[in-house]
């Protein structure tokens, strides 16, 4: 297992030729609704495979062909952030994210601000409701996800594991400036 920083990710995510699969650990805010909620801040540990480097329009609408549709879906601008050209990177207020394309979740941990692990049965009346993607006309959706560079704490692909080291957030986006505009 390698370390590496975000800088370091930026880079060899730059070097991805076409899509690719990989595993991802996140770290997130599992922003539950604070009426009623006797946790508090609580975090979410996902485990995550995705495709790297997949075009979103391709995707739908290779869907909408295996379910026998018309394969004629037109990708909508982006709802928040700049994507940077050339990469699978998006740009926000900011913070740089990973756009990736869910193949399947591996389970998935949430944790208290003490530490104490909670069940989802635990946190599930509190979790906000998700809504799909009326667009896409098909049955089984294409779900994208943007993870901050800040909240992946370890990724597998192209056979090697590598684990995030933590720097201040200020550094992280310093750093990907640099290697994004080289």
């Amino acid at each position: 297992m390698k370390a590496i920083t975000q800088t370091q990710l930026v880079a060899l995510l730059g070097e991805v030729k076409g899509a690719t699969f990989a595993t991802l650990i996140t770290e997130t805010d599992a922003r539950l609704k604070k009426t009623g909620n006797p946790f508090g801040t609580v975090r979410k540990v996902s485990r995550v495979n995705v495709t790297l480097g997949f075009q979103y329009e391709a995707a739908v609408n290779r869907q909408r062909t295996r379910e026998d549709s018309e394969a004629d879906f037109e990708v909508a601008p982006r709802q928040w952030g700049q994507r940077v050209p050339g990469t699978m990177l998006v740009e926000h207020k900011g913070r740089t994210y990973l756009e990736t394309k869910v193949e399947r979740s591996l389970g998935c941990t949430y944790v208290d601000a003490s530490g104490n692990e909670l069940t989802a049965e635990d946190v599930a009346p509190f979790l906000p409701k998700r809504s799909g993607s009326g667009r896409q006309g098909t049955e089984k959706a294409i779900l994208v996800r943007d993870y901050a560079l800040d909240s992946i704490r370890s990724l597998r692909f192209a056979g090697e594991d590598h684990v995030m080291m933590q720097p201040t957030t200020a550094t992280i986006i310093t750093d990907a400036k640099k290697v994004l505009t080289k």
